[in-house]
This record gives C-alpha cells, structure tokens and sequence, in this order.
C-alpha cells in the first residue's frame, strides 16, 4: 500500500526549505480497490538523532533500533518539529471502508527558526520528515516517508569579521632518529568564510632540514561531526569525512619549496556548532607533509567556517600603488584570489601541483592611456548568480521507518544544499587586491629564435659601426 501513496512539495521540486519558510504539498492516495483501514494519518517531523554501540571498546555504528542483549548502546535525541494530522480516522477509532479513487489532501507546517541544517553522518543526523501512515485493524501499519531539506541561512556577512581575514598555521616535527633536524609547514589560507562552489586556495611553505625526503604533501578539507548521546550515559564520539584533497611534492632532503593548491568546496551543510545538542558539523583544512615510515608525519591544522550566503565584495580595490594592510604582511608576495585567475596561477591545467612563482606576480603593470589591451572595470560589483542546489552525495542515507509494527519499504534521501559559482566574478572576493598584468605581444618573439639566427643576428651587430659617446 505504500507504493499507493504519493507526497510532494508545492512550488519546490526538491523540497528545499529555509528555517523560517512554510512547508506544503499534497498528499496523494490513490487506491486500486477498497480498503478496511482505521485510519491515514499525516506526520512533519523534524529532529536530531545520535545512536551508536560499544562492541569490545570500539565504537560502531547502529543501523538498526533492535540491539542483541549484552551490546551497550548509547542514544541522543532532539526534536524541532512534530506535527500530527490525522486525515482520515483515529488511531483507536473504528473500522471503515474507504473506496477506490485518487485522494489528494493538503498539508502546511511553519518551519521554527531555531532548526538547524539538515544533517547525515554514521552515528547520528538531523532530519526532517513527511510521513503517511496507514492504520489497518490486526495488521502491520504501512508507511510511506520522503524527507525534505532544511537549511538554518548562515550569512557569512553577519558572522565574525575574522572570516575575511587570513589564516595562517605552521607546524615543525622533532625527530631522534639519527639527530634529524626538524620540518617546518606554514600553511597560509586566503580568507575564513566559504561557501559550497567556491574554490579555497592554500599556500603551504616546506622546509625540510631533516635527513629523509618528504615523499608528498597531502592537503585536505574534512568535515567533522560530533555527536552527543545521553542515555545511558553522556558519551560523545566523532567522525571525520574527506570532501576534497590535492597532493603536491615531494620535498629533497635540506630543500625547501612552495606549493599553492586549490580545492573545490562541494555541496555540504553549513558549520553548526551550537544550534543542536546532538549533531555538531565543523570544517578544517589539514596539510601533512607524508615522511619516512619510522618518522611522525609533521601536520597543520587551519578551521574554516562554510555558509550559505558567499562574503560581499568591497568593489574595486585600490590601485597598485598603495601599500599592502598589515594582515597580508606575512603572505609570499601577492597571492591572488579565490577565483579564476588565481586557480589558473595554482596550476591553470588540472589545477596540478606547482609550485608558487614570485616572478609571475611581480611583474604587473597599468596599462597606457589609449591603451586597449584590457577591458574597463565597472566601479559596482556584479550581482551574484542564483545558487544551483545540488546532492551532497556523501549523505544518502535509508530513511525508512524501522519500527517492528510498521511495514516500510527503503526510501533513500539525500539533503540538497546552495552551491554558488563565485569564482567567475569579476569582483574578487575580499583578499588582497591584485595587480593588472599587461600582456606583452612581440617581447616573447625573440624568445622563439634558434642558436644559429641569434649567433647570424649577434655577428650582424658586430658589423654595424658604432657611434662614439664623445662629441668632438
């Protein structure tokens, strides 16, 4: 009977809210011949859940309600919504015949504002729900579940102003091994605040004063979640899921060298870390410089903070004339943007591994007057592009109902989160201005000629008489 059963949401294809909104659609029954039921009853739930088990001190997830004797398990719950509407019926009333044909019902629940983000991790989630069920006398309910997406809006313009500065971590590892000196990471981040679709570029300095080569240098964005259970006990645990990863080196032995990678932040929730008691979600970008197997991997750690709505731009930023703000004092030189032109100096042909060259930025000049080389830039920044909203496709999860009385077929769910196309703006993000490169047309030519026409040209110039500096 379950399969008779049809939800869907109006104006909203995906079912995709924020806090704050009105959740509706319709509820569609459609029936091939008559059925005894007592009733059909509507649910839009919405909670946080942790559960996981200890099985001989190590922690394992609990895909299943029903625990075997002897297991501890440890559960957590939070609700925020929970609204119950029967549309036929009772649950204890009496039986009736309902006829075949086609039931549309309606329905409509406010979101409350202090919900947080739609959640799916291993020990726990934050989910929101749309079920119908169908009471039948001296049989195993039927249900039928589809689940929505909720996002708590995480205006990264309303946050801290840190979220615009940038970030900087280093690290230096010790080793005993046959008196190695140590190895230094200093890893730079441009800004703080992201959003899913934006590019986050790290600039990471290595020096390598030890005996033994760094093989690679892994660097890393992961989510963490941490989940909080209260029965029977308060006990926490945490999980770490790898969203993006670059992979530069190697570094020699008493060598130094520069990397800048960039990674694609893709579609995931926003940073929670206070709305739910259950289900906490950070982010930080981890840099390891991979060592010899008897010597610990030096590691830096940088937390970033990703929203919902991308950081304004300042407009035009100021000419290359102007000093550099001490906040970008300690950067190598100026290190471009999160955009476009920043990925392609990171490595413009599959964002590979190169490393950060001083000469390619140094080298900016403003154009002349009358020169049109370069377009002119309007003085207000563009509007942002709409959002697409995409699957975080490392979330699906079987939101099927496991209750022993309820008969529940699988339904998977993934959450749907805004991905914004930031990095084609033409107005940078707020980092350090960049400088205009003047393209140079004929200075690359000479380049191009072979030994022998430089050695007929240098013999040309030999020939031609030469005028004397002093006038007689």
């Amino acid at each position: 009977m379950s399969n008779n059963c049809m939800i869907t949401f109006d104006q909203n294809e995906h079912g995709t809210y924020f806090t704050g909104q009105v959740v509706s659609g319709k509820a569609i029954v459609n029936l091939n011949k008559s059925k005894k039921l007592r009733g059909i009853k509507l649910e839009i739930s919405g909670y946080a859940c942790a559960q996981w088990r200890r099985k001989h001190g190590r922690v394992m997830p609990m895909h299943q309600v029903n625990v075997k004797p002897g297991r501890r398990r440890f559960v957590g719950r939070e609700d925020y919504i929970a609204s119950t509407t029967f549309l036929m019926g009772s649950e204890q009333g009496q039986v009736f015949n309902i006829d075949a044909g086609t039931y549309t019902y309606t329905f409509a629940c406010p979101i409350p504002s202090h919900c947080p983000s739609s959640f799916e991790g291993m020990y726990g989630h934050i989910r929101y729900l749309a079920k119908v069920t169908f009471i039948r006398p001296g049989a195993s309910n039927r249900t039928t579940n589809v689940g929505f997406t909720v996002l708590k809006l995480l205006d990264l313009n309303q946050e801290s102003k840190m979220l615009r500065e940038p970030a900087t971590n280093e690290a230096m590892e010790y080793f005993c091994f046959m008196h190695d000196k140590p190895v230094h990471i200093k890893a730079t981040l441009q800004q703080q605040g992201y959003v899913p679709g934006q590019f986050l570029l790290v600039h990471a300095d290595v020096s390598n004063n030890s005996n033994s080569d760094c093989k690679k240098l892994m660097i890393m964005l992961y989510l963490r979640a941490t989940y909080t259970a209260d029965t029977p006990a308060f006990r926490t645990v945490s999980e770490k899921i790898l969203l993006a990863k670059r992979e530069s080196g190697p570094v020699v032995h008493h060598g130094q060298k520069s990397f800048t990678e960039s990674l694609r932040i893709p579609a995931t929730a926003p940073t929670c870390e206070h709305l739910s008691k259950i289900v906490r979600v950070s982010y930080e970008v981890r840099i390891v410089a991979v060592m010899n197997w008897l010597m610990a991997n030096p590691k830096v750690v940088i937390p970033i903070t990703i929203g919902n709505v991308p950081l304004a731009t300042a407009g035009p930023g100021p000419g290359p004339g102007s000093s550099t703000s001490p906040p970008y004092a300690d950067l190598p030189g100026d290190l471009p943007c999160t955009s476009a032109r920043a990925m392609a100096l990171a490595g413009a042909s599959g964002f590979g591994n190169s490393a950060f060259e001083h000469t390619e930025l140094e080298d900016y000049e403003l154009p002349e007057d009358g020169d049109d080389e370069f377009e002119t830039e309007e003085d207000l920044p563009p509007e942002l592009p709409p959002p697409t909203y995409e699957q975080a496709m490392f979330m699906t999860a079987d939101i099927a109902d496991n209750d022993t009385n309820t008969v529940s077929e699988a339904a998977r769910f993934t959450p749907r989160y805004p991905v914004f196309d930031v990095d084609t703006f033409q107005s940078p993000p707020p980092n350090p201005p960049q400088k205009k490169r003047r393209r140079r047309r004929h200075r690359a030519e000479p380049r191009q000629l072979t030994k022998q026409a430089l050695k007929a040209e240098s013999q040309e110039k030999e020939r031609e008489p030469v005028e004397s500096p002093v006038q007689i």
